[in-house]
């Protein structure tokens, strides 16, 4: 018995310091608040997640009809997923964590909107939000007909930050549709399976 209190105790006073320094960041980097309670919710529910085995994480219906929304587009953003579930953003949150750890789906982040798609579904997903971002078609076409692009000198040129791009980079990087090092040289170059794969997106555009 003294040792189980004395192991609840000790439980307890990680999670006070875990909030503490939540709290801490709050203060000193301002950060929004729906993000900080979502946090907070992933922080202390984390051992739940590991009871839930891929097999059951549809027996939730909430996970269920985000799940099922997700087949309605190629992507959707998570505004507009909240809008059509009418959900609170750390309910979505946490349900969508669930689901990206088991492998159903992933979220990306690009130019300051977060977007959900199907795993099963990446490349489509990806072609279609380079597809429908005006913003981001001339980095597309000269990845499409020159095959590189220097990150620095276009992205201040079209006043977009690498931040807001950057989930963008790994994913491409990762479905072996472009090589980059950033830190060496800010040079982005196509693979030869991104040359067709860009093109194809391009003469979808025109």
């Amino acid at each position: 018995m003294q040792f189980n209190k004395k192991l609840n105790l000790e439980h307890i006073l990680k999670y006070v310091y875990i909030l503490m320094f939540a709290l801490y960041l709050l203060l000193i980097f301002n950060l929004n608040l729906d993000i900080f309670f979502t946090s907070l919710c992933i922080i202390f529910t984390i051992p739940l997640f590991s009871k839930i085995s891929s097999e059951n994480v549809f027996e939730n219906e909430t996970r269920r009809k985000i799940y099922d929304t997700t087949e309605l587009r190629s992507a959707i953003s998570l505004n507009d997923l909240r809008r059509i579930l009418k959900m609170p953003r750390a309910t979505l949150e946490w349900h969508l964590f669930i689901l990206e750890r088991a492998g159903f789906v992933s979220t990306i982040k690009l130019l300051n909107r977060r977007y959900v798609y199907r795993n099963s579904n990446e490349e489509k997903a990806i072609s279609h939000l380079l597809r429908n971002s005006k913003k981001l078609k001339p980095i597309v076409k000269s990845l499409a007909f020159a095959g590189k692009i220097h990150v620095p000198e276009n992205l201040l040129l079209m006043n977009i930050s690498f931040e807001s791009i950057r989930d963008l980079m790994v994913k491409l990087s990762k479905m072996n549709i472009i090589h980059y090092e950033i830190r060496k040289n800010g040079l982005i170059c196509v693979t030869d399976k991104g040359k067709v794969w860009f093109k194809k997106i391009i003469d979808d555009i025109d």
